[in-house]
């Protein structure tokens, strides 16, 4: 079968990953630039399946460096014959630990033929682990949950009793409570029974005893004990940014979440997610960015806490988020940043634009969007949608396969199902919070 990207394409974005956001991406790409996107997932997955601007080369499990970086040089083989002729590839990532595999082999990757977007290893380093993130915050005045931190590295049994007994009451962190990794690569290595990606804590004795089983699984790294913020999906945010290779912040998109899938394994998704402004708070994260010195794009979750009103950061992701297409949706198109920066010699235009323009973003059905959507929320949707600006980064006109078509359709009816199954947190259901993710 011949080649779907064509010879005389000028460029080839090459994007790990296969979900929602691999597509977007690949969607942004052919819309600004009519390109064909090469995708590397672990499979063909119903989100790529029976694409027209896609190009897969799976690469069987991605969880670790090996198979990832092979693939990656097998791809370029191919799409520069071998060499012979070269063009740029863009590579990016939609998980944060493919982002790492593409910072750690950067001079491999770059020798064929690859561009790396991202920021060095060390800046990397510096926002991976949650207790410098906070530590930023507290110096800069930037609001986020409050936060005890236990090292593990220095573990006893008598020092994690003093923790629990002393430090977290000291800083006003209250029972129930959430308790996060602060590395969490590190983290996904270790295993002990209850071992949880984000632990709900209940009490003291509790939270002793997670602190010692992690300690001698052989976790070296922090534990972080937080308040939990209560408040429904609504009260979620995304804040969204690009900074040049000078440190400028360039580009500002904020995202005010309608409501979050629940079920197993997709947890921390945002399926709808309408644009918003919150000057505050997009002046709080530039802060935050200036101050590390990013690079490239980042991406902020923040709560906004029901019980002050104030909008409270919880961790930097170091890419575009999984539904980023808010930002296309909002008449931002993230491709076009990636390629002048990288590829075209630096961004022109604006020194700093807003992605302001209103909008939905949804893969989900919109009377089940207004279901959840609290009150306001829910007037916005209907202006919204005699207006035509409701975007579903999966139904693009160009490509309009009938199979991708009745796929699609079917996921929109099934996502009934699925909600009425696994629906999200009410009454008080603080198991099932976006913190736990």
């Amino acid at each position: 079968m011949a080649m779907r990207i064509p010879q005389e394409q000028p460029f080839v974005p090459v994007i790990t990953g296969g979900d929602v956001g691999t597509y977007s991406l690949a969607r942004e790409f052919h819309e600004a630039y009519g390109a064909i996107s090469a995708v590397i997932p672990t499979a063909v997955n119903r989100n790529l399946k029976h694409s027209r601007i896609l190009e897969a080369f799976p690469a069987g499990p991605m969880t670790t460096p090996e198979p990832v970086i092979a693939t990656l040089k097998e791809v370029a083989a191919l799409l520069t014959d071998d060499g012979a002729h070269r063009r740029p590839l863009l590579l990016l990532a939609n998980y944060d630990h493919l982002v790492r595999f593409a910072v750690d082999h950067r001079d491999e990757l770059e020798e064929v033929g690859y561009t790396i977007p991202y920021p060095s290893a060390q800046l990397l380093d510096r926002v991976a682990l949650k207790e410098n993130f906070y530590a930023l915050c507290r110096e800069l005045g930037v609001p986020y949950p409050k936060t005890a931190v236990y090292d593990c590295a220095a573990h006893t049994d008598e020092r994690a009793e003093a923790f629990v007994a002393e430090e977290v009451a000291g800083a006003g962190v209250a029972y129930p409570l959430v308790l996060k990794a602060g590395d969490g690569g590190a983290w996904a290595d270790i295993s002990f029974t209850g071992r949880r990606k984000v632990h709900y804590v209940d009490d003291a004795e509790e939270l002793t005893s997670v602190l010692v089983r992690a300690s001698e699984a052989g976790y070296t790294g922090s534990l972080i004990a937080q308040e939990h913020i209560p408040g429904a999906d609504s009260q979620l945010r995304l804040a969204t940014y690009f900074c040049d290779q000078n440190g400028r912040v360039r580009l500002t998109a904020y995202g005010e979440v309608v409501v979050e899938d629940h079920a197993p394994g997709l947890e921390g998704n945002s399926p709808a997610v309408l644009t918003s402004r919150d000057e505050a708070v997009e002046k709080q994260g530039a802060a935050l960015l200036r101050a590390i010195g990013w690079r490239g794009f980042a991406m902020f979750d923040i709560k906004v806490d029901p019980r002050d009103g104030v909008a409270k950061f919880f961790e930097l992701n170091p890419r575009l988020g999984r539904n980023h297409h808010y930002l296309t949706a909002s008449g931002v198109n993230p491709a076009r940043l990636y390629v002048e920066e990288h590829l075209h010699g630096g961004l022109g235009g604006p020194d700093h634009q807003v992605a302001k323009q209103p909008a939905l973003h949804t893969t989900l059905p919109l009377p089940l969007v207004k279901k959840h959507a609290n009150a306001e929320q829910r007037r916005r949707i209907a202006e919204l949608a005699e207006q035509g600006r409701i975007v579903n980064p999966f139904l693009h006109e160009a490509d309009g396969d009938l199979r991708r078509i009745l796929y699609q359709r079917a996921v929109q009816a099934k996502a009934f199902r699925t909600y009425r199954q696994y629906p999200p947190p009410a009454g008080g259901d603080l198991r099932k919070s976006a913190q736990l993710r």
